[in-house]
């Protein structure tokens, strides 16, 4: 959503910096998940209806969108919950709602904001093995997280301290302006299809 200060940002291959706002949002429709660290979750909807909401612009018919929605509750272990509202779940099952959302799509990026924040460990847990999975199964997963318990079930881990990257487990040291970094790593795990 925003533009960087410095550099270039390429998504599959292509530029997309200075991209018109139509583009960046039929980008961000068809290519980004998103895991909002609190939840964005309709509160008078489903959780069957809130997670088909991550595919009103993919132009899917109505009874796809709720297929795949149902499917994607399923995925997060919430196919028993699909007609409660947000307010008749947990914050945990609030939390795998929002997830299914994102993951509905099946997009090229996932970026996870604190996505075991409001979860208890056992079922954290199971989240951070679902991110995991969706790595694996070619997603680029950004996870963004103080916790250094989530942190290390990624191969991959950034640093950053007061906005500047400090630490890159892949043994490049800092990052620098125009570094040419690697794609993320694929993450590895047992994953159930």
């Amino acid at each position: 959503m925003d533009e960087p200060t410095a550099g270039r940002v390429l998504v599959d291959g292509r530029e997309v910096t200075g991209l018109s706002e139509r583009h960046s949002s039929a980008l961000r429709a068809h290519r980004i998940g998103f895991v909002f660290q609190q939840f964005h979750l309709m509160p008078t909807l489903s959780a069957l209806d809130n997670v088909a909401t991550g595919l009103l612009y993919s132009g899917a018919p109505y009874r796809v969108r709720q297929r795949r929605a149902a499917a994607a509750l399923e995925q997060v272990g919430l196919g028993h919950r699909r007609d409660n509202r947000p307010g008749q779940l947990s914050g945990g099952e609030q939390q795998r709602v929002a997830i299914a959302r994102a993951l509905v799509r099946e997009p090229g990026i996932l970026f996870a904001d604190e996505p075991t924040g409001a979860l208890d460990s056992r079922t954290g847990a199971a989240i951070v093995e679902l991110l995991a999975c969706t790595a694996a199964r070619g997603t680029a997963v950004v996870v963004v997280t103080h916790d250094a318990a989530v942190a290390a079930h990624f191969a991959r881990r950034i640093t950053i301290r007061d906005g500047v990257a400090t630490e890159d487990s892949a043994g490049h040291g800092p990052p620098t302006r125009g570094s040419g970094r690697p794609h993320l790593q694929e993450e590895r795990a047992s994953c159930v299809a």
